[in-house]
């Protein structure tokens, strides 16, 4: 599946396809935002959620652009090696 296809699912079924197929992959934390970064197929999903809730508040799916920027400044070599076995 590819993120056109997944961005083209209802909600419910966004989260039934992430959470058969993600990987995790990173995490980065603002001051009062917690990000998750996952794999899912061949695009990646970030969640987040308030510091104080464990809850996911967004879904955003991307291919990439400055939402990953941030998680590669932090750990690139963890990111490209995910993304090579996931792809071997």
């Amino acid at each position: 599946m590819g993120i056109i296809e997944f961005l083209g699912l209802s909600e419910p079924e966004q989260w039934d396809e992430f959470s058969e197929h993600c990987v995790f992959i990173a995490k980065y934390q603002d001051v009062d935002v917690h990000h998750n970064l996952f794999l899912v197929h061949d695009f990646f999903v970030e969640l987040t959620s308030d510091s104080g809730i464990q809850l996911y508040q967004s879904m955003n799916a991307f291919l990439y652009g400055e939402r990953l920027d941030k998680y590669m400044e932090n750990d690139l070599i963890y990111i490209a090696e995910t993304l090579k076995l996931r792809n071997d």
